[in-house]
């Protein structure tokens, strides 16, 4: 005897969510911290491989631009956050793709945020 509210047969609360599509809104999420870690993680790798190679002055332009690419995908990284959460509200949809994708954009935040916390530390203690 099977229920719609599925308390009667094990099987049934996971043949009822392979039946929900994905939510569009958790995809989103997950795709936008896929690219905005990627770009990223090439930026302060691009970085760091400048200041590594010598004169970082006469880079100044180049690390404008960096900055300005960083930041972009950072604020895109706050918007697949905010995806994830509507993902994970949904209650008619799958919110696994949400809920990775939450999870890394908030990775993407907390983790350059503390990176810039601790090269501004490390900078200002050398000085």
């Amino acid at each position: 005897m099977t229920d719609d509210n599925a308390t009667h047969d094990a099987g049934t609360p996971r043949q009822r969510a392979a039946r929900m599509p994905q939510s569009g809104h958790g995809i989103a999420s997950f795709v936008i911290a896929l690219v905005s870690g990627l770009v990223v993680l090439a930026s302060i790798t691009f970085s760091a491989l400048l200041v590594a190679s010598g004169n970082a002055e006469q880079h100044m332009p180049v690390f404008g631009l960096v900055g300005i690419v960083m930041c972009a995908f950072l604020a895109l990284s706050l918007v697949g956050l905010v995806l994830g959460f509507m993902a994970l509200r949904r209650q008619d949809r799958r919110r696994t793709f949400g809920a990775i994708g939450l999870g890394l954009n908030a990775l993407i935040l907390v983790g350059t945020t503390g990176l810039v916390l601790v090269g501004t530390f490390f900078s200002h203690s050398n000085s």
